[in-house]
């Protein structure tokens, strides 16, 4: 008897992962959320996160990797692939899928949001990267990491409301503001503690800053509100980048996500805004399109849905 092919959609991402399944014909079959699985933290992390949420979304309908009436086929959209080293040792390990796909988790994203057709995406969450989609040619704007780039995300705001606290407290800011109270009794009033903690924060520790930025922002604070000014000039520089970058200069639709951005769109100067396209898909949905396009490259996959 023919197997079944079974297409499997992931999300790796830095904070956690999502895993959609699908039969030949696009109908669900599972899905499931996970573990982190950024290929940062180890390929071995990364493949253990992975495999568990595929089990658990598996087991929805019932079906366990492995089993003999299917073929499993994959695309994972991973946080990650920037670190070339860490990329090889994920794609040479050992694994139980027929057909295999790796993609960085923004060009899934960037997929998903379009549905596969040309455009952009700029996600600003703990960090903020811009990703492009033109025919056979992608595009990436900033994403590089923290504390080097990515100005503009949730890190960044972290870390310019512990820059202006402490000034504040120096005197070389003299304008008060209950953004400066609320970081400073975070850490109970006392400097040595906040020092303590910066001098070892990481992007995740100061992107758990962010939500007092952006609490106080709500609250029309005028410092949250220069920040939030600060970060959407920064995301229209990686706007205007894409623009410049892509083939005749051609501004594509171009979709917001990420924690951050419903806070950072009012900000944007109306060459973006203009652009702003809601997003279709998820990045599940954009690694199972790269799947089978890159099977049907290969041969295996007539069109989409159809396996030769």
């Amino acid at each position: 008897m023919k197997e079944q092919n079974i297409f499997i959609g992931v999300d790796g991402g830095a904070t956690k992962s999502k895993v959609i399944i699908e039969d030949e014909s696009g109908n669900s079959l599972g899905q499931a959320r996970g573990a982190a699985a950024s290929i940062r933290y180890g390929s071995e992390a990364s493949w253990r996160a992975i495999l568990a949420t595929i089990h658990q979304a598996l087991a929805q309908s019932n079906i366990r990797l492995g089993d003999e009436k299917y073929k499993f086929h994959v695309g994972i959209g991973v946080a990650g692939c920037e670190v070339a080293s860490q990329l090889e040792d994920f794609c040479n390990a050992s694994h139980p899928f027929a057909t295999l796909v790796v993609i960085p988790d923004s060009y899934a994203a960037c997929l998903g949001a379009h549905s596969g057709k040309d455009g952009a995406i700029i996600i600003i969450g703990t960090g903020v990267v811009g990703f492009q989609v033109q025919g056979d040619k992608t595009l990436q704007v900033s994403g590089w990491g923290f504390p080097h780039d990515d100005q503009g995300g949730g890190a960044w705001l972290g870390l310019r409301a512990v820059d202006m606290t402490l000034k504040w407290l120096d005197g070389q800011i003299q304008q008060d503001s209950k953004l400066f109270h609320t970081v400073f009794e975070k850490f109970n009033k006392d400097l040595n503690k906040l020092i303590a903690w910066a001098t070892s924060a990481n992007s995740t520790s100061f992107a758990e800053i962010a939500p007092i930025v952006l609490r106080h922002l709500e609250d029309k604070d005028p410092l949250a509100v220069v920040l939030i000014q600060e970060a959407a000039r920064n995301v229209d520089l990686i706007g205007d980048a894409l623009v410049r970058r892509s083939e005749g200069q051609k501004a594509l639709p171009c979709s917001l996500f990420g924690s951050v951005a419903p806070f950072v769109q009012p900000w944007l100067g109306e060459s973006l805004l203009m652009r702003i396209a809601e997003r279709e898909k998820d990045d599940t949905h954009g690694a199972i399109l790269a799947l089978k396009r890159k099977m049907i490259q290969d041969g295996t996959l007539n069109k989409i849905g159809a396996i030769s």
